[in-house]
């Protein structure tokens, strides 16, 4: 295993591939317990990310990508002279692998090399310029979300919906419904979102009781409130610019 830690986005990782090589695990059985974690869903989020490879055979599976913090806590339990020789060896990259970044990300005017220093200003023009251009595609999105926060009116889906296709974002009613789902901010079998989300302020929930055929019947309306309404639209417009 020649590499154990690598820059991905901007940050030192590796992945479950590697991890379940050095240490001797099955791939399927270190992504087992990548996903069944004892700990929060926001850590899970911020230091596991899914991924993917492509095997001898050509197929795509799924892999994680794993920042320090994820690998600590993912292989807290391995134990023996061996594992704890590995975990060293993982620190030891982790720390070369930060610092090689840093060098990476220093800014030109403190890069005393001068060849070094003019590729580094050249990359800072190039990452300028990206920026500038993201910023002119997202402004009007990001004025819409920031109008989001600013209103006092909850919305129905499709009123979230029709208000996000005025505005570029290009949904129905029935894919936001989806997209609520796949986010698990709504249940699967029903319109209803989950009390996390509720205890956010993201969701409202009107509760009344109505005769069918002279049967009361209790009903439940889910309205996205003004904070929720903007959390939605960001995430709609991350995924649309990527």
């Amino acid at each position: 295993m020649n590499q154990l830690v690598f820059i991905k986005g901007n940050q030192a990782v590796t992945d479950s591939l590697t991890v379940a090589g050095v240490f001797g695990k099955r791939h399927a059985d270190v992504i087992k317990s990548i996903e069944t974690l004892n700990c929060s869903k926001e850590f899970t989020e911020r230091n596991f990310s899914l991924s993917d490879y492509q095997d001898p055979t050509g197929r795509v599976l799924k892999k994680y990508l794993i920042n320090r913090d994820g690998l600590t806590f993912l292989v807290f339990g391995y134990t023996g002279a061996k594992a704890a020789l590995f975990k060293e060896r993982y620190i030891a990259e982790f720390n070369r692998m930060e610092a090689e970044l840093q060098k990476m990300t220093q800014p030109s005017y403190m890069i005393e090399d001068p060849v070094s220093r003019a590729k580094r200003w050249i990359s800072e023009q190039e990452e300028r310029e990206q920026l500038e251009q993201t910023l002119k595609i997202q402004e009007p999105l990001v004025n819409f979300a920031q109008s989001c926060m600013a209103a006092e009116k909850s919305l129905l889906v499709r009123e979230l919906a029709k208000l996000a296709c005025k505005n570029g974002i290009v949904i129905g009613e029935k894919r936001l419904f989806q997209k609520l789902r796949e986010w698990k901010m709504i249940m699967a079998n029903k319109n209803e979102p989950y009390q996390e989300y509720i205890e956010r302020g993201y969701f409202e929930i009107a509760q009344g009781v109505r005769q069918i055929n002279g049967t009361p019947k209790s009903w439940l309306t889910m309205r996205i409130t003004p904070k929720g309404q903007a959390f939605i639209i960001n995430k709609l417009k991350k995924q649309q610019v990527s």
